[in-house]
């Protein structure tokens, strides 16, 4: 402490006795001008060197070589200073606080940042590296190392304020102006990139050329492919060049920010654009494609995608085969291949053809197997009875499962002999076990048809062996129609006597000769069972009728002649 006494008595000595040289009059001297002398030794915005004499809770106190100590926030400092510690401090405004001077270490700090950042501008250097520190209304500023930099948001170029401030990535910059009266920087991002490109772009041409191969980055994907980052430039990965097989999804290929090896397929020095090629990095599978495939070949596979329209196989590493859904399955009309297959699993499958100029192989996974329908007959001949469960009802009829994947159609029509039979869910569930007869096979459509109702005699087989054909019948006309009249026979079924048979002569209006409730006697023409029709003719009756007469006549006359008039004797009753 002595010391420092003893320092500030010699200083405050000199300066009265430099004070003294330039006065002529003793009394001019005061303590006033003793304190105003201090400061032009210890001037703001300069750098000085100052011991810690000793540190409380909110300031550390530096000995200068003055007579009056200053004074640094505790706040400037990191951790607290030791005493004893001599550090570097720039004096803040000439008037005291509390009687002492009022210091700020970081400023001495920034001053020598900055005296130095000059020394080495005025040196020829003009491009800078810094941090995002904060964000303006016009612009951001830039930490380059302690020396604080405005960057305009109209020359940031490729740095977004939001993205930049939290990954704290180290930018370059062109320095486009320096104020050293005011201690402003400009930057620019732009400038330094736009130089950047034409350093990187020459070194890039005398490097590569067509057909060579680079290291490169994935850095985005876009709509038709992906952006590869190469040695600071920006290359196009075009969808189609990825892969030699049919690529759906680009992240499937390879992952983002991941690094690998691309074929440069052109380069174009005045637009600056790259465009590379993953795939080409092997030769073409679709030139050998038919050496080592070939049509009707059963390969197998595993499956690489599945879509609504059929499967993608990867037939080897390069080539993938689709199989439509149309050829899934043999039995089945409608597939939904995502309802059948996972994503992996291992297949068999026919190759039904080959394209090289379109790069296409198409596959079959049904041709691979044999075909049910083309031996279903011999394994259940036409005539075939069985007991099956109902897969599924519908107004116009319902299936029944043959055997697995083989159903059979039991038309509404065949299953009753009653005429608009309509099915009952009192009748038939889903479920139910029906026996029924396979009544036809066509196998073009793969279709069966299968009846219930064909395992008992129709009805109609029992009129048409009770009424054959020329057999005589009696019954009352139920209906007239302007085609002819229904006749109701005994055991309650209809026929129809046409308006043709109804009489030899010429009709034109029934009812002006026949009445609803007319008891008729007919002649059975025919019974149509498909068509559940039976025929009757008033007329052949009457014609029957008339011959058996005359047969009659012929007969009981012992002459050999017959007259006219005996034949209208015996007509009239005489």
């Amino acid at each position: 402490m002595r010391l420092r006494q003893h320092a500030r008595d010699v200083i405050s000595y000199t300066q009265v006795i430099s004070m003294m040289n330039y006065t002529d009059r003793e009394d001019d001297i005061n303590m006033e001008q003793v304190v105003n002398s201090t400061l032009d030794v210890v001037q703001p915005n300069k750098i000085i060197q100052g011991e810690i004499v000793t540190v409380d809770k909110d300031f550390a106190y530096v000995n200068v070589g003055t007579k009056s100590e200053g004074r640094v926030s505790k706040d400037e400092f990191e951790k607290a200073p030791a005493v004893g510690t001599v550090i570097d401090v720039m004096l803040v405004s000439r008037r005291m606080v509390d009687g002492m001077f009022v210091f700020s270490h970081k400023a001495a700090e920034r001053e020598k940042k900055w005296q130095k950042f000059m020394e080495w501008y005025r040196g020829g250097n003009v491009c800078v590296s810094g941090r995002i520190k904060s964000s303006g209304k016009n612009g951001m500023m830039i930490d380059c190392d302690g020396i604080s930099a405005f960057l305009p948001f109209s020359l940031a170029a490729d740095i977004r304020f939001k993205k930049a401030q939290d990954s704290k990535n180290l930018y370059w910059f062109k320095i486009k102006s320096v104020d050293e009266k005011k201690g402003n920087i400009v930057l620019s991002r732009k400038e330094y990139l736009d130089e950047e490109v034409v350093k990187i772009w020459s070194s890039f041409l005398e490097k590569y050329k067509i057909g060579s191969r680079v290291r490169g980055k994935v850095s985005r994907f876009v709509t038709n492919g992906a952006i590869v980052e190469i040695e600071g430039l920006e290359a196009f990965l075009s969808r189609e060049d990825m892969s030699w097989k049919k690529v759906f999804k680009k992240k499937k290929v390879f992952s983002q920010e991941g690094e690998g090896e691309f074929v440069i397929l052109s380069i174009d020095p005045d637009s600056k654009k790259i465009s590379v090629g993953l795939k080409q990095l092997v030769e073409d599978p679709w030139l050998t494609v038919t050496e080592k495939y070939h049509i009707g070949d059963v390969i197998e596979g595993k499956i690489s995608t599945i879509t609504s329209f059929g499967l993608f196989i990867e037939v080897d590493e390069y080539i993938e085969g689709l199989v439509s859904s149309s050829d899934i399955s043999w039995t089945k009309r409608t597939v939904n291949p995502q309802d059948l297959f996972t994503k992996g699993q291992t297949i068999k499958a026919k190759i039904l053809n080959i394209d090289q100029t379109e790069r296409k192989m198409s596959l079959g996974i049904k041709q691979a197997l044999d075909n049910p329908w083309d031996t279903i007959d011999k394994r259940y001949p036409l005539g075939t009875i069985m007991k099956r469960p109902i897969k599924k009802i519908l107004a116009f009829g319902m299936f029944v499962e043959i055997e697995e994947d083989v159903d059979g159609l039991i038309h509404v029509s065949d299953i009753s002999w009653e005429d608009n039979y309509t099915i009952s869910p009192s009748d038939y569930r889903v479920g139910d076990e029906v026996e029924f007869k396979i009544l036809e096979y066509r196998k073009a459509d793969m279709r069966i048809s299968c009846g219930i109702k064909q395992l008992t005699v129709s009805p109609w087989e029992v009129v048409k062996e009770k009424y054959p054909p020329r057999s005589r019948v009696a019954g009352v006309i139920s209906t007239i129609t302007n085609f002819g009249v229904f006749v109701k026979l005994e055991d309650n079924i209809e026929g129809l006597v046409h308006i043709s048979e109804l009489s030899k002569r010429k009709i034109e209006n029934i009812e002006e000769h026949f009445k609803i409730g007319d008891k008729v006697n007919a002649i059975v023409m025919g019974v149509d069972v498909d068509r559940k029709r039976l025929s009757l003719s008033i007329k052949h009756y009457d014609m029957m009728v008339e011959k058996e007469e005359l047969n009659k006549i012929l007969k009981s006359t012992s002459s050999s002649t017959v007259t006219f008039g005996d034949l209208l004797k015996d007509k009239l009753g005489d």
